[in-house]
């Protein structure tokens, strides 16, 4: 596989390249890996993901990406163990939530 390109754009919490735009009157944000695939590929069709074969979040290099719907994702994340889980999950960190 080829090296990931990382984005410049600010990251948001979940380290992936974000930044806000303004469209049809209303503020929205938008992930730069998805801005990438519709500039080398066009619109990404509705309920469809933009996955990374390299689970590089900041990374927008179009060789790297994909499309899936969101069971895919969830299945990519499982085959790769990158789904939090039990004491992992968020929730189980909140206080008193398991406790």
């Amino acid at each position: 596989m080829s090296r990931c390109v990382l984005t410049t754009w600010a990251r948001d919490k979940d380290g992936y390249g974000a930044r806000m735009t303004h469209r049809n009157g209303k503020n929205v944000s938008q992930r730069a890996h998805r801005v990438a695939w519709e500039e080398a590929y066009g619109p990404i069709p509705e309920g469809m993901c933009v996955l990374h074969r390299c689970d590089n979040p900041p990374c927008v290099n179009v060789d790297h990406l994909f499309l899936g719907t969101h069971q895919d994702n969830v299945r990519d994340m499982d085959a790769k163990g990158r789904r939090s889980r039990g004491a992992r999950h968020a929730a189980a960190t909140r206080q008193g939530r398991w406790g």
